[in-house]
């Protein structure tokens, strides 16, 4: 009797243990199917080349077009612009550019080698036309270098005088340049042109408001095996603060732009206007 007692015992709580594995594995079953379930019952979507791939369940209860508030989404993020690069080519002009190219003859200097570089960071964006027109409000620094053709600088007190050493020679010099720093703040206004037809093309007005950070001139020379060079720090006669145009052409993300002062750009040469082109890219 006491022998069957125990047989029985065991037996019972070996069959409770199944009836708790059971149970655990019909649970986790449940819970598998309901996961199953719910993904199938979710839209997928994604992107292939230019057009958008839609998968809708047989059983989904969402609305399988809002999609397309996610392409509307995605053409407003196209029209915006987060950050800037530009370089490019500077020149000097006598008088507006919007009067005629005329180089400015006061101060010598090359050309190729002469750069305009900026960048700028837009932090505020404001929609004027839906998504095709839109306003930008950033801040940047602006860089204008000119090489002065391995002359001397001199800066008096009312003139900047240009002109070649007596004592160096011309070819151990190595560096003659002058550049200014700006700290920026653009005024963007960017739109599509062609939305229909190519929403890629983005055409950019840009106003930039210029204030004078430093300017420096650096020359650089060989002296007898030793490479000298001299350091001048002045503002040579340009206003603190100027304005400036900007116009840009883009595709996607590149694109070209062509930049001209709209005021007073020196203190010295009332009719010395810049004026700059080259490549921009937008982020």
């Amino acid at each position: 009797m006491t022998r069957y007692c125990h047989t029985s015992t065991k037996y019972t709580w070996y069959f409770l243990q199944k009836v708790l594995v059971f149970s655990k594995n019909f649970i986790f079953f449940c819970l598998l199917c309901n996961s199953i379930n719910a993904q199938f019952s979710d839209t997928l979507q994604f992107k292939y080349r230019d057009s958008k791939v839609l998968i809708v369940s047989k059983s989904s209860t969402d609305n399988e077009w809002e999609f397309e508030n996610s392409l509307t989404d995605e053409k407003v993020n196209n029209n915006k612009m987060k950050m800037n690069f530009s370089v490019g080519n500077i020149h000097l002009n006598n008088n507006s550019i919007f009067t005629g190219v005329n180089s400015f003859s006061p101060i010598e200097y090359k050309t190729f080698n002469s750069m305009n570089m900026s960048f700028s960071i837009y932090l505020k964006s404001f929609e004027i036309k839906k998504e095709y027109l839109k306003l930008f409000l950033g801040v940047g620094v602006r860089k204008n270098k000119l090489d002065l053709n391995k002359q001397l600088l001199n800066i008096s007190q009312d003139t900047i005088l240009l002109h070649n050493s007596s004592t160096i020679q011309t070819y151990s010099i190595s560096k003659s340049i002058l550049s200014h720093h700006y700290f920026t703040i653009p005024v963007n206004f960017s739109w599509i042109p062609f939305p229909k037809k190519n929403p890629n093309i983005k055409t950019q007005l840009e106003v930039v408001n210029q204030f004078l950070m430093v300017g420096k001139s650096k020359f650089k020379y060989n002296e007898n095996g030793l490479v000298r060079s001299e350091i001048t720090k002045s503002d040579f006669f340009n206003n603190d603060y100027h304005l400036s145009g900007n116009l840009k052409f883009i595709w996607k993300n590149v694109g070209v732009f062509l930049q001209t002062n709209i005021t007073q750009y020196s203190k010295l040469y009332k009719n010395l206007f810049t004026y700059s082109y080259g490549l921009t890219l937008c982020i």
